[in-house]
């Protein structure tokens, strides 16, 4: 972690508008409910500040929005990109603690800029984040809304579908769609990347000497319509994620790219709207997309 990245996490966790953690509330609710080996797995206290954040304070205070559970990408943490968003909603439309929601489903960049390369998508995050729509559904009472950004889009639409994961064989069962009113999924590698140098565009995943683009659980996506085992699973079918399918993405993404293999790869299946950034990096398009994602999420609409 970056120590630019480091000190507005601090910042955030002293600002008490949205805390880099579970509440003690939310903490014991998961414990008395699904255990403390859950509450370990979601909360990710062996990260420090920033393993997690939501929860109410109290048994008395009310959830009054619908929750969003905000997922994040490939080598951050809940308590960077994902705590920003959350902060955003806070400021700008009175969003509480109980009515966001963040886990850390791998250990971010681990001080290697390069660290991204070594994750891909193993059933174990896809588990922690499948429980933690779970849970938040139970605690709160509520359909949940999720944003997906990055690789965060694949492993949360993983969650939402369930069935079998295609590295271990573990079934996670029925489809979450009903539990979930809205998804968004934003800057999304939903069939690979395309990495985009000198306004042209490479193939990000021919081949899998990589873990992140293994043709199991990797980005793979070699020869067209080649793809890996992962994104064949949730490609195969559509309309799953929730009632409201959304995307955000740019034509300029360089990391994820625009098309592979004449598909653009951050769209939704079967999504019923999208908005589309003519020139923003991969990461401007998750922080300019803040208002955005508030329509979508309070009013299903695209603007």
């Amino acid at each position: 972690m970056s120590s630019i990245t480091l000190l507005f996490t601090l910042l955030l966790t002293i600002n008490l508008a949205v805390r880099a953690e579970f509440s003690k509330h939310f903490g014991s609710w998961l414990s008395e409910h699904f255990g403390e080996d859950v509450r370990q797995h979601l909360e990710r206290l062996d990260l420090g500040p920033g393993g997690s954040f939501g929860g109410k304070k109290d048994d008395f205070h009310k959830v009054t929005k619908q929750p969003v559970i905000f997922v994040h990408g490939v080598s951050n943490t809940a308590g960077d990109m994902m705590l920003r968003a959350a902060t955003h909603f806070h400021q700008h439309y009175n969003y509480t603690n109980a009515e966001m929601y963040g886990t850390t489903y791998a250990n971010g960049n681990q001080g290697n800029p390069l660290q991204w390369a070594q994750y891909q998508m193993q059933c174990h995050y896809v588990k922690l984040v499948r429980a933690l729509i779970v849970a938040v559904r139970l605690y709160t009472g509520r359909a949940v809304d999720v944003v997906g950004y990055s690789l965060g889009v694949p492993v949360s639409r993983k969650a939402i579908w369930g069935g079998r994961c295609v590295d271990t064989g573990e079934d996670l069962g029925a489809p979450l769609t009903k539990f979930v009113d809205t998804y968004v999924g934003v800057a999304g590698p939903n069939h690979g990347i395309a990495l985009q140098v000198g306004g042209i565009q490479v193939p990000g995943c021919v081949f899998s000497v990589v873990p992140i683009c293994n043709t199991r659980t990797g980005l793979y996506s070699g020869f067209c319509p080649a793809e890996s085992d992962f994104l064949q699973d949730i490609n195969r079918n559509a309309g799953y994620e929730g009632q409201h399918r959304f995307s955000i993405y740019s034509r300029a993404d360089q990391i994820v790219g625009h098309t592979v293999c004449g598909r653009i790869t951050s769209q939704v299946p079967q999504q019923h709207g999208e908005k589309v950034f003519a020139d923003k990096n991969h990461d401007d398009t998750f922080y300019d997309s803040f208002p955005f994602l508030y329509k979508m999420v309070s009013e299903h609409v695209v603007e």
